[in-house]
């Protein structure tokens, strides 16, 4: 309101002065024009003046909010300490800051502290109160502030209502709670069958973007092995994608069973994101070996591309062999991969490209290999 204020003073005596000095028959009095620049001027002081005291009083405010906060941070931990370490009382009552310290507390501890900080959380009358706030017509801060910390808090007692709420019409609501859902059932005990149960039925309603699907599969964590295989088994193409974009970060062995099939899919998409998922584990396993050469002849570039980076999951003679033929790929991504496993491959390695640098019958193939061989030069 006041930046307002400032604005439209400065606007509206500079926007007089020049409609004074454009008109003929007003410039021609000197006491007007005199008049109106004085006015112009002091204007502009005050509202400097004025913006200077608001910065001045918002720079003081703020600090002292963060003192405050900090104070009462330092001061509700340790009590806190004294509950978990002492065996002191539980305090008689606890306050919104009270609750974001233990909160932070239980992020920094592991094992049985953080299991008792839970319990301590729900005998403060802290997880009955956020009951009672998500359940209320409490304005969208204060459910925003529970989900936050239930998702620390990671109790599977909340996990109904996170269910219920990633249903909720508001879209910030719902998502905030799948997303709280999704780190709470990561780090709690709750058996992956009851995961992929729970998450199935909400994933399959498709009111969620591909990001945030990505970001709760990932937020699971190990959790998520069994929703991970139903979805690669069971699911249309596009949910498919987004589990296997997440097995790139997650890196869990036990879904590989599970893509081997999807490296013959009929999406180049998918194609690649089961050969992305192998890159990154720098894993191949034998039976999808064959798969991976039978790619690098793909006719999606990208799919090239990656089966070329695959391949530095395979210790054979033959992905040697094969990726010095890659070399004269049409695609520069998929010559380049090449080389740069090759250059991953040892000795081995290192000779196919020094061959491929003065032998290749392709003349491209030549260039990326001397390209790579001047790069391990240098690095070296």
């Amino acid at each position: 309101m006041l930046a307002t204020l400032i604005v439209v003073v400065i606007l509206g005596t500079l926007g007089w002065l020049s409609y004074v000095l454009l008109n003929p028959r007003l410039n021609s009095q000197p006491d007007l024009v005199y008049l109106v620049l004085t006015v112009c001027v002091v204007g502009g002081l005050v509202s400097i003046l004025f913006t200077a005291l608001y910065e001045t009083l918002y720079f003081s405010y703020t600090e002292g909010m963060q003192r405050r906060v900090q104070s009462e941070q330092e001061r509700w931990s340790e009590v806190w300490f004294a509950v978990l370490f002492e065996k002191a009382p539980l305090p008689a009552k606890v306050d919104e800051a009270g609750a974001d310290t233990l909160m932070l507390l239980k992020e920094s501890l592991k094992g049985e502290a953080a299991d008792q900080i839970r319990e301590i959380y729900d005998a403060c009358g802290l997880l009955a109160r956020d009951q009672q706030t998500m359940g209320g017509w409490n304005v969208l801060e204060r459910r925003v502030r529970v989900l936050e910390r239930w998702a620390v808090l990671a109790d599977p007692r909340t996990h109904p209502t996170l269910v219920e709420f990633s249903l909720h019409p508001h879209p910030e609501l719902r998502r905030l709670s799948l997303l709280s859902l999704a780190r709470s059932m990561g780090f709690s005990e709750v058996g992956p069958a009851h995961v992929a149960v729970t998450f199935e039925r909400l994933l399959n309603l498709d009111r969620f973007g591909s990001g945030w699907i990505e970001q709760v599969l990932v937020l699971l964590g190990s959790s998520a092995v069994k929703l991970i295989q139903d979805i690669l088994v069971r699911f249309p193409y596009p949910m498919k994608l987004r589990a296997l974009n997440a097995l790139v970060r997650l890196r869990l062995w036990e879904c590989l069973p599970e893509c081997l099939p999807l490296l013959r899919d009929s999406n180049p998409d998918i194609r690649s994101a089961v050969l992305r998922v192998y890159s990154s584990l720098h894993y191949v396993p034998e039976d999808a070996a064959s798969d991976v050469f039978e790619l690098l002849n793909d006719p999606v570039w990208y799919v090239r591309s990656q089966a070329a980076l695959a391949c530095a999951g395979i210790n054979d003679v033959w992905a040697v062999r094969r990726l010095y033929e890659a070399l004269s790929d049409e695609a520069w991504w998929v010559r380049h991969n090449s080389a740069e496993v090759l250059a991953q491959k040892g000795e081995d390695g290192l000779q196919t490209l020094r061959k491929a640098a003065y032998e290749h019958p392709d003349r491209y193939a030549r260039d990326m290999a001397s390209k790579q061989l001047f790069v391990l030069q240098t690095d070296n």
